[in-house]
């Protein structure tokens, strides 16, 4: 072992590049268990690279040493080395590394352990994170949240005003409009935010605001956790393909990248809940389909609970249906498009559906479905007792405008 230390012993260290003079060294230090760069400047460093230095430091072991006379050290290239890393352990020791060229394997590097007079082979892996710039190094995230903690959040942009907060498994809006939200929606919103990473800094104070586009910022995001905890977003100017922002919590204003800036100006058509029926197909026990074939009534058998039957037309009546092709459809109806005032052109489509559907639950209660004709590439759909339409591709009309011999049983779902 280069140093015999665990990682957990580390307090501080500090990376310096000799070779270039205009580097200023980086010295990190661990508070309250969290890893600080508190030279140049003041700012979190990333924790997952901090962690991985120290972990490489007590790791490290010696593959070779070699004599480490002033000529050798030349060309070893540690005259002057290439970086420096200096380390003070939580007892007060501390330990120095000095890294030169790599070896012709690629896998090692020379650098002199603690001012020693040989020179020893370490990893290369160690003197890669040893050059590693301010910039790499430091907390690059926008927001700190995790994604999986929100309890609610709240989103301003060109859009208008969002309010949106979790009920046991679903995402409501409370503004502009009480009504669900998309979970699947949501969940890419937050993720996206809390995997998101700043591109550059603009500045590390936050001086003249209105520069950056921030005194009046065009998009703010807040979310809350169950703890009341908050964490905000603003976003400001467009700069290039990048966007100002700044975490409120912090000084520094940096730049987000255009896909983050997308996401952060979604409206309510974008994050609302698309879901045209919210009726468990596991718990369907009757369906009834009246298209331009006729009336098809199916049902599930009370012992076979994955079997389905015809009821009518009466020809096929107790005879078994392949019931995929009609809960496949139902399950997967999700609108492109919802309206939740919908125009009076809308609304004259679904006066005469060319499909109905009725499903029946296992508490008997019935859920009417009306789809209307096809109009280009969409359908239109609206159920019963919810006065938006729900604007649905081509396809589903297709699926579900059979007749009873498309659903005789005689093949198997697709996987």
């Amino acid at each position: 072992p280069a140093f015999a230390i665990q990682a957990a012993d580390v307090v501080s260290f500090m990376i310096a590049h000799p070779a270039q003079p205009d580097d200023s060294p980086i010295r990190f230090e661990k508070r309250a268990g969290v890893w600080r760069i508190v030279q140049p400047i003041e700012t979190n460093a990333d924790q997952s690279t901090a962690e991985g230095i120290v972990d490489q430091l007590a790791g490290a072991r010696i593959a070779q040493t070699e004599p480490g006379s002033a000529d050798r050290r030349k060309a070893f290239g540690l005259e002057p080395p290439k970086a420096s890393l200096d380390f003070q352990l939580a007892n007060g020791a501390k330990h120095s590394l000095l890294f030169g060229d790599g070896d012709f394997t690629g896998d090692s590097v020379y650098t002199v352990v603690d001012g020693g007079q040989s020179v020893s082979l370490l990893p290369q892996l160690l003197s890669t994170s040893a050059a590693k710039s301010l910039d790499d190094l430091r907390d690059r995230a926008i927001l700190h949240v995790d994604s999986e903690r929100v309890a609610s959040f709240s989103l301003k942009n060109a859009g208008g005003d969002l309010t949106v907060s979790k009920n046991k498994d679903e995402w409501e809006f409370a503004v502009p409009a009480a009504t669900l939200a998309g979970n699947e929606d949501v969940d890419s919103l937050l993720q996206a935010v809390a995997n998101a990473k700043m591109i550059s800094v603009a500045s590390e104070k936050p001086d003249n605001l209105t520069r950056y586009g921030l005194a009046a910022p065009a998009i703010t995001f807040t979310v809350s956790d169950s703890k009341g905890m908050k964490a905000t977003l603003i976003v400001g100017k467009k700069d290039g393909a990048s966007y100002f922002a700044r975490d409120i919590s912090r000084s520094t204003i940096f730049r987000i990248d255009e896909d983050v800036y997308k996401k952060l100006s979604e409206k309510i058509g974008d994050l609302r809940d698309k879901r045209v029926l919210h009726a468990d197909a596991a718990g369907l026990q009757r369906i009834e389909i009246q298209n331009s074939s006729g009336s098809i009534v199916l049902s599930r058998q009370q012992d076979k609970t994955d079997e389905w039957t015809f009821d009518s037309p009466a020809d096929r009546k107790g005879k078994p249906v392949s019931s995929w092709r009609v809960l496949n459809p139902i399950g997967s109806l999700r609108a492109e498009e919802v309206f939740d005032h919908p125009p009076a052109n809308l609304l004259a489509q679904l006066a005469n559906p060319a499909i109905r559907l009725v499903l029946t639950g296992k508490d008997g209660k019935e859920l009417n479905l009306r789809i209307s004709k096809p109009s280009g590439d969409f359908v239109y759909a609206q159920a019963t007792g919810n006065g938006a339409i729900y604007e649905l591709k081509k396809q589903i009309f297709d699926e579900l405008n059979v007749n009873a011999a498309n659903l005789a049983a005689g093949d198997a779902a697709p996987n």
